[in-house]
């Protein structure tokens, strides 16, 4: 007997299992995918909280500066913060200085959207009219600026068939019945009365509503215009017919009750148009040229000046010479050039004799076509110089 052994190969299978430890203090999940949002977050924040105010602020006082060498007040400085603007000067009139603060309001610059008023608001530290330059900085002319800050003025409007009454007034008295009266009085063709005048709480100067009287009263007979009182001065800017002219400006020139008479600017409307019909007529028949691209007039163009200046001289109030441009280019660049070439016509007629207190300058780029700029006739006629009298609501 035989035995065979057989030796089985067993296969053994053995689970093994692996641990790791993790430390508390490693380093946990984080979406690395959004740096460049949060990287894109804080450039937007910088840019608006240090960059975008210095723009807007550049924005603001180079429309400033400019709607100030537009009405000519050399006398005027600005100061920008922001979007506040105040400006400094001694004006030669009251109403010298209106006219520029409104036009510093009125001032539109080019932004993304379309063209937008840049300053959202403005005030004045003039000293007064008439005042040395050795008394503007010295403090007891500050001192009596700051009280006549405390005195009663206004401002009414007329300009639409609206009359506006803005000021300041001492009582509520002295308030309501300016108002009564403006409301009683006015004709047919002014539909609204709106009154803005603030009531400053002190006694009313003896006088005082007999002036604010006059202000309606002449007002109202203009068909536009202004009537202030700043610094106890008033002043009259009135639009109307010209058989109206001479008993309204009697009106507003006979001795106040309260304060004084400054200006008394009429203008006839009859005047007003035949003016600005024999300037268009001039401009139409020989276009003032300017070289390509450029503010520099042609020299051909010096007779036309000539005839253009004596027009103007004979005209009543203050001309505002316009350019205009076609739209070819960007906003901007024609709003600067038609500027500049309106500048430089109102240098060649103060050069021949037009009053430089009587003609300002402004710029409307493409603003305000005549023609179609679709074609090269259009846009020649798009390319143009105005001459106009400086309406008295404006």
């Amino acid at each position: 007997m035989s035995f065979s052994w057989e030796t089985a190969n067993e296969s053994k299978t053995q689970t093994v299992r692996r641990f790791r430890r993790v430390s508390g203090d490693a380093t946990p999940f984080f979406p690395y995918g959004l740096l460049p949002l949060l990287g894109l977050a804080l450039l937007t924040l910088i840019s608006w909280t240090s960059f975008a105010k210095h723009s807007i602020e550049d924005e603001v006082r180079s429309a400033a500066k400019r709607a100030v060498a537009d009405a000519g007040a050399d006398w005027a400085e600005v100061d920008v913060s922001g979007q506040w603007v105040k400006v400094n000067g001694i004006p030669p009139t009251t109403a010298a200085g209106e006219r520029v603060l409104e036009a510093i309001r009125t001032a539109r610059a080019p932004t993304w959207l379309g063209t937008a008023r840049p300053a959202t608001r403005v005030t004045s530290d003039f000293a007064a009219a008439g005042t040395r330059p050795d008394q503007a900085s010295n403090p007891m002319t500050e001192s009596v600026t700051r009280a006549e800050n405390d005195e009663p003025e206004f401002l009414f409007r007329l300009s639409g068939g609206k009359l506006t009454l803005d000021g300041r007034v001492p009582d509520i008295a002295t308030r309501d019945a300016v108002v009564v009266a403006a409301r009683k009085s006015v004709p047919s063709r002014i539909e609204t009365v709106e009154s803005n005048l603030e009531v400053i709480g002190a006694p009313p100067p003896e006088g005082l509503r007999g002036t604010m009287m006059r202000g309606v009263e002449t007002l109202t007979l203009c068909d536009a215009g202004t009537a202030s009182f700043t610094s106890r001065i008033f002043n009259l800017r009135c639009e109307l017919p010209e058989r109206e002219a001479e008993r309204v400006r009697k009106m507003a020139s006979a001795t106040l009750p309260f304060g004084s008479v400054g200006d008394v600017e009429i203008l006839a409307k009859e005047l007003v148009e035949s003016c600005e019909g024999e300037l268009a007529r001039l401009l139409e028949a020989s276009r003032i040229g300017f070289d390509p691209g450029s503010d520099r007039i042609a020299t051909s163009k010096a007779a036309l000046l000539d005839l253009t200046a004596r027009a103007a001289s004979d005209c009543p109030g203050t001309l505002r010479v316009e350019g205009h441009t076609d739209n070819t280019g960007s906003t901007e660049l024609n709003l600067d050039l038609s500027r500049r070439r309106a500048e430089a016509v109102r240098a060649a007629l103060i050069q021949r004799g037009v009053s430089p207190a009587r003609i300002v300058a402004a710029g409307y780029g493409p603003s305000r076509p005549i023609g179609s700029n679709a074609t090269d006739e259009g846009r020649a006629q798009n390319r143009r110089i105005e001459i106009r009298i400086v309406g008295t609501d404006e």
